[in-house]
């Protein structure tokens, strides 16, 4: 589990960590765009999506807000950014 200061610690799932190696996203990227996204938007049922702009790309994590964590369903990089 990851770890931020003042934070719930955040899960990654299997397919989180899949697409982390595929799309070449960090632990820390992710942290950073739970923490501090520059936009936000529900996605289905509990979910959200946060968004930052990476250096290359745009980072979008879909997690849930549990009672006790945080728990990333996916991240991906993608040349176009939220809309």
């Amino acid at each position: 589990m990851l770890m931020s200061f003042n934070m719930k610690p955040v899960k990654l799932t299997r397919h989180a960590k899949n697409r982390m190696r595929l799309h070449a996203v960090t632990e820390s990227e992710i942290v950073s765009a739970i923490e501090h996204p520059e936009f936000f938007e529900v996605s289905g049922g509990d979910r959200m999506n946060v968004w930052i702009k990476t250096p290359d790309k745009f980072l979008r994590v879909t997690y849930k807000d549990e009672k006790d964590r945080f728990l990333v369903i996916t991240a991906v990089k993608k040349k176009t950014g939220w809309r």
